[in-house]
């Protein structure tokens, strides 16, 4: 054993490596996040009676209430397809998507016309859904 330690050679090649010091990261350290349903508006967008999130999320589409079902579409994220609705008043049937909720007015952007169409609330007798 002796011999083979005495007779250790030294490397045939040699790679010189620069002394670099090791790159600073800058990555995110903080995130906040706050939901539409966490946090209520100071506007008068959001009705009188409060709807949590978790109400809508254990709820079934087709238990909802029309008040519930207007929030749940206005409300959706916009990375996520918004699905076709049948919004039936009082006057007339809509074919469209649930834009928005603002001062007990509904807004529905209606493939048949080039602007978004207001509806009050209160005409609205019932939603289904209809497809993307």
């Amino acid at each position: 054993m002796d011999s083979i330690s005495e007779k250790r050679e030294l490397p045939k090649l040699y790679i010189t490596q620069p002394d670099l010091a090791e790159p600073k990261r800058s990555m995110q350290s903080h995130y906040h996040s706050v939901s539409a349903y966490d946090k209520p508006q100071q506007s008068q967008d959001i009705p009188s009676q409060y709807i949590s999130k978790k109400q809508l999320e254990n709820k079934k589409f087709k238990e909802m209430t029309i008040l519930e079902k207007v929030i749940y579409f206005a409300s959706m994220p916009f990375h996520v397809p918004r699905v076709k609705c049948e919004i039936i008043t009082e006057r007339k049937k809509y074919v469209g998507l649930i834009e928005d909720y603002q001062n007990e007015m509904v807004i529905i952007k209606v493939a048949s016309k080039p602007r978004p169409v207001s509806v009050p609330m209160k005409q609205i007798e019932e939603i289904n859904m209809v497809g993307f």
